[in-house]
């Protein structure tokens, strides 16, 4: 989220690091799934298809065809960062099994050609990082079926909802194993956790077993296993600090989270908390402000240790002069005062 041109260069020049996620190692097929995808614009020009359509807010279907059956999903394009999605996959009991079929089939193979070209182009400018997909129960609260039939399934339907997650495990786990061997260093599972919908009992029954197991996996290969963290978390902290992620990534203080720096410091001592600078304090006010608050999560990062602080959410127009303003502020605010040890003010 750092628009090439002459300010990204002057913030760079002043410190700013960036932190590349879009190269993957691996790939995937599916051999007997077929998927058809229906939008409402149209043109035959490549280049329109490229680099207009692919940017424009629009409504998408997709159709997935398998020898278990059809699934629909329908989804707004681009009116968030990407997918915001109208219709989801599973919507009746019907559905777990056809998707079930397609998580079993799926293969997974080395495929890191993009990732170290990436590295080698990033060169001292920055870091590449692996982005992962969501753990089993995030996956399929935020992929793949919603907030409300999550919600009904977990408690009513227990057995396919238990099923599809075991299944789902059993696949990422192969996975995990192949990244193990990949040239990836740092791997972030983008899990967007909240304790208000991931509470901690389904934290604890789900989610922290998985958490050790691809733990178990990485660190035997001697690699960095993260997590997107960017929800409210004062619920889940103990449980977060039993786990062996050792990066909490997208950390969001109040007023979006509800965990205060210094307390998460305290509690997750072997951790590396990666804060992200929350869009509330840039969006409509001042650079003053922007610099003010800054100062604040340094304080409160005191002395900082395993601390960093970036940009994970939109800040914001990302291409506007405005969203560079910001990252200057910020920029300046740590060169000035972000010096180790921190102190608190």
């Amino acid at each position: 989220m750092l628009p090439r041109g002459y300010e990204e260069r002057n913030l760079r020049n002043l410190g700013l690091t960036l932190v590349e996620v879009g190269a993957s190692v691996y790939g995937l097929k599916t051999p007997n799934v077929r998927v058809e995808t229906a939008q409402d614009l149209a043109c035959f020009y490549m280049d329109d298809r490229l680099a207009v359509i692919a940017k424009q807010k629009q409504n998408v279907e997709r159709l997935y065809k398998t020898p278990a059956g059809g699934l629909v999903e329908r989804f707004k394009w681009n009116y968030s960062q990407l997918e915001w999605p109208t219709e989801w996959v599973i919507k009746s009991s019907r559905d777990y099994e056809i998707v079930r079929s397609i998580v079993d089939e799926t293969e997974y193979f080395l495929n890191d050609e993009e990732f170290l070209k990436s590295q080698e182009t990033m060169g001292e400018d920055g870091i590449v990082v692996l982005g992962t997909p969501r753990s089993p129960l995030q996956t399929m609260l935020l992929d793949l079926m919603g907030l409300q039939r999550f919600t009904i399934d977990s408690r009513n339907n227990r057995k396919q909802f238990n099923d599809l997650y075991e299944t789902i495990r059993k696949k990422e786990l192969e996975l995990y194993k192949l990244v193990s061997d990949s040239p990836a260093d740092v791997c972030i599972m983008g899990e967007n956790v909240t304790g208000i919908v991931t509470n901690p009992k389904l934290f604890e029954t789900y989610c922290v077993p998985f958490y050790q197991e691809v733990a178990q996996i990485l660190h035997r290969k001697g690699k960095v296993l993260g997590g997107h963290f960017d929800g409210k978390l004062k619920c889940l902290v103990k449980l977060i600090g039993q786990t062996n992620i050792d990066v909490i990534e997208a950390f969001t203080p109040p007023p979006v989270g509800d965990l205060e720096i210094d307390e998460a410091m305290a509690a997750w001592k072997n951790k590396v908390l990666w804060t992200s600078f929350p869009a509330t304090f840039s969006v409509n006010t001042s650079l003053d402000r922007v610099k003010k608050e800054t100062l604040g999560i340094l304080s409160r990062a005191a002395p900082g240790d395993h601390f960093a602080i970036g940009i994970t959410e939109d800040l914001g127009d990302v291409k506007s002069y405005r969203y560079m303003q910001v990252l200057r502020a910020i920029t300046e605010a740590v060169n000035e005062h972000g010096k180790y040890p921190l102190f608190q003010r």
